[in-house]
């Protein structure tokens, strides 16, 4: 993962976005003066309309600085893009990715096995989660006997 230039790449992690977050940010900060990054989240924009011209600029602008060697784009949640999105990122990483690369975060198996084949595959661990609980214990004699606590309370009210 920690190769540079980085190939375009595809990290996967399953329901969750928190280690993805934490290798990208590990990432730039690595990589902050021989790269330029930026993202975008595909559950915003998935269409046609709005992600493919967006992602048509994004590969013709200029690197901001002579120091910069590539451009790395990571695509949160690609999993939202349409058919249609998918089938032009797919050419445009074969025609048009020489200085540009992108990674694609998804949380489903879901794009197409076109783009898969051109990038290299990571799967993240995922990340254990324990809830914990904020505040007094909970009563649940409210989902226990419902009619008993109505009835106490109406009787508390009086």
């Amino acid at each position: 993962m920690e190769t540079f230039p980085p190939p375009h790449r595809v990290l996967y992690e399953a329901l969750n976005d928190r280690e993805t977050q934490r290798v990208w940010e590990t990432y730039t900060a690595r990589y902050a003066e021989q790269a330029e990054f930026e993202t975008v989240d595909a559950a915003v924009l998935n269409g046609m309309d709005d992600f493919a011209k967006w992602f048509t600029q994004w590969m013709a602008f200029a690197p901001s600085r002579p120091s910069v060697r590539c451009r790395i784009l990571l695509v949160w949640h690609a999993h939202f893009l349409s058919l249609a999105c998918q089938q032009m990122l797919r050419r445009s990483l074969e025609q048009r990715s020489f200085r540009c690369r992108v990674w694609f975060h998804i949380e489903e198996p879901t794009l197409q096995h076109a783009i898969l084949s051109r990038c290299i595959v990571t799967v993240l661990p995922q990340s254990p989660h324990v809830p914990r609980l904020i505040g007094p214990p909970l009563d649940l004699s409210y989902w226990i006997d419902p009619r008993k606590v109505e009835t106490d309370f109406a009787a508390a009210r009086q």
